[in-house]
């Protein structure tokens, strides 16, 4: 099966930037009756455009497989059909070019085996079918510009609008990148006595994850800028293990933090976003010194330690600081339990449980 080229077919049955003529020559209507018989066979030919009978052989043809199955010659002669049923009702100037188009659809359909055709005279066809009706060919290709037109500037916008997204995606990643990166906790070590330079994440309270390994004396003091002390947030003998909040209630920034002990150390500098939170729908639970978030309603708590030396509670609320519990050794009691920051001080197991 010899296949129309794109060459011969859409180049020559679609070739209508010059509608009105060809390189096959040039045929004129008088106005006769004849002249009705050529636009009805005009606006039948290229009714529902690449759809219609005469661009949906043109298309089919040029499309055909190398190896031609029994569907594509049923659709050959349905295409050969409508291009019949237009030939049976035009004039004398266009009907034998409708049926020069249909005869390699016919062939097709009736073939049996190998078929070939003159791809020449589908083209000559169809050039003249273009000349005899060249307000439908020009109507036609004002709709394909404009169709064309249609879908670039859809593709245009739909390519705007992905590349707006992924710099939005991109920018958005890049900031989060950038907001984890400034927010990434920071560690510090040493053995012994030291004065740690630190650098806070933003100002305002901060939290201190806090280790220690030796047996003798365990202090830590958070100093200013002028190196004078802003508050004690260690003072224990021996191993320890806590968490504690840094300018939680001093109005100076801490810069540094004065160490005192008897072996190795750690401090993890963390900011608020780092620190866990409750809502109380369970038992708030821990272990030693730590410091947390609750983001409930304000109710009674029965709070609860098994400690043997200071426990002590405080609530960082929104206007003042509360000291909900102070007391040594083991402790049950209840107590308004309101949202805020809550800084734990304790040596065993504790627990607090909204009623």
């Amino acid at each position: 099966m010899n296949k129309i080229a794109p060459a011969v077919a859409l180049a020559a049955v679609l070739a209508l930037t010059a509608c009105g003529g060809s390189s096959g020559g040039t045929s004129s209507v008088s106005a006769t009756a004849s002249t009705f018989s050529v636009d009805t066979s005009c606006e039948q030919l290229f009714n529902k455009g690449d759809e219609g009978p005469m661009f949906a052989a043109a298309t089919f043809l040029t499309n055909l497989p190398d190896e031609v199955t029994k569907s594509d010659q049923t659709k050959a002669k349905i295409l050969a059909t409508d291009l019949e049923y237009v030939a049976g009702t035009a004039g004398p100037e266009i009907k034998s070019h409708v049926e020069a188009m249909a005869k390699p659809l016919n062939d097709l359909a009736a073939a049996d085996g190998k078929h070939e055709f003159v791809a020449a005279d589908f083209k000559e066809a169809g050039n003249k079918i273009i000349d005899l009706c060249p307000d439908q060919a020009g109507d036609y290709n004002k709709e394909k510009s404009a169709a064309a037109a249609e879908a670039k500037r859809l593709a245009d916008l739909a390519a705007k609008k992905s590349a707006n997204e992924s710099a939005a995606k991109a920018a958005a990643d890049a900031k989060a990148a950038a907001d984890a990166a400034a927010a990434a906790p920071r560690d510090y070590s040493g053995f012994g006595d030291d004065v740690l330079t630190i650098t806070k994440h933003a100002k305002g309270p901060a939290i201190l994850v806090i280790n220690h390994t030796g047996g003798s004396n365990f202090a830590v003091k958070s100093l200013d800028s002028a190196l004078q002390s802003t508050d004690l947030l260690v003072n224990e003998i021996g191993p320890y293990s806590g968490t504690v909040i840094l300018d939680g209630q001093s109005r100076d920034e801490s810069t540094a933090l004065e160490i005192t002990a008897g072996g190795a150390w750690t401090v993890t500098l963390k900011p608020l976003t780092g620190v866990k939170s409750f809502d109380g729908a369970a038992p708030m639970t821990g272990h030693g010194d730590d410091v947390f978030f609750y983001k409930g309603t304000a109710k009674p708590a029965t709070f609860a330690h098994n400690g043997s030396s200071n426990i002590a509670v405080k609530n960082f609320g929104t206007t003042r600081t509360n000291l909900l519990v102070n007391e040594i050794g083991a402790y049950t009691g209840t107590v308004v339990w309101a949202p805020g920051l809550y800084q734990i001080t304790a040596d065993g197991d504790w627990s607090a449980t909204l009623k």
